[in-house]
C-alpha cells in the first residue's frame, strides 16, 4: 500500500507554498507518485493499493480557524482535486500496464480514504454507543501557543488532554484517535473486501 497523505500538503503550506499554486503542486505530486508507482510495479509487485487523500479541510489544524465548527471547503476541494488527479493517473497506469501485459486486470487500485473519513465523521458513534460531541475538535490541545505533548524546560505539561479520548475523532491537530481509525476502517470494510478478492 502506498500513501500520500496530508503531510505532503502540510509541508507545502509550512514552506510558504501559496494557495494559488496549490493545483500545480498537486499535479506535480501526483505525477511523481505515478512515476513511483510504476517503479514499484517494475520491481515485481503484482497489485499496488494507493490511498486517496483524506479531507484535509476537516483536520483540526485547519478547522481551528472557525473554532472547529465546520470543515474548510477550500482544503477539502484541494483534497478532491488531488483524488481526481490520482484517479486519472491510476486509469492511465492500468491502461498502460494492461497493454504491456496483455491483461484486463487492474494492477493499481485506489482506496477511497476521503469518502471513508467523511462517512466516519458523520456517524453518531465509533464504538458501541459512545457519542462524539464534535468530531472536528481535537482531544489533546497545546496551551499558550504550544502543541500537544509540549513540556517546558522543567517538564511541566503545556497541553491539555480531554477526559475521554475514545470519544474524540482526532487526538491532536492532525492525527485521528484509535476510535476514529476504527470508524474509518469500518467504513472501508466493503471496499477492502472487494480489493482483497481482486488480489486473489
Amino acid at each position: 500500500m502506498v500513501s500520500v497523505a496530508g503531510n505532503d500538503y502540510s509541508t507545502y503550506v509550512v514552506k510558504n507554498g501559496s494557495l494559488q499554486n496549490l493545483p500545480d503542486f498537486t499535479k506535480n505530486l501526483v505525477k511523481q507518485l505515478a512515476i513511483d508507482l510504476k517503479r514499484i510495479k517494475g520491481l515485481g509487485v503484482e497489485k499496488v493499493l494507493v490511498t486517496a487523500v483524506e479531507p484535509i479541510g476537516c483536520l483540526p489544524s485547519v478547522t481551528a480557524q472557525n473554532s472547529h465548527q465546520k470543515c474548510d471547503e477550500f482544503f477539502n476541494s484541494a483534497s478532491q482535486f488531488h483524488n481526481l488527479r490520482l484517479k486519472d493517473a491510476i486509469i492511465k497506469l492500468n491502461t498502460d500496464t494492461n497493454i504491456i501485459l496483455n491483461s484486463t486486470a487492474s494492477s493499481f487500485i485506489i482506496l477511497d480514504t476521503y469518502k471513508a473519513f467523511m462517512s466516519a465523521m458523520n456517524k453518531k458513534h465509533f464504538k458501541g454507543e459512545l457519542q462524539v460531541k464534535n468530531p472536528l475538535e481535537p482531544c489533546c490541545v497545546g496551551l499558550d501557543g504550544n502543541s500537544c505533548g509540549s513540556v517546558d524546560d522543567k517538564g511541566v505539561k503545556k497541553y491539555s488532554v480531554c477526559k475521554n479520548p475514545e470519544l474524540s475523532f482526532f487526538w491532536d491537530d492532525v492525527h485521528p484517535t484509535q476510535s476514529a481509525w476504527h470508524a474509518v476502517s469500518s467504513s472501508l470494510n466493503s471496499s477492502l473486501h472487494r480489493i482483497y478478492k481482486s488480489f486473489n
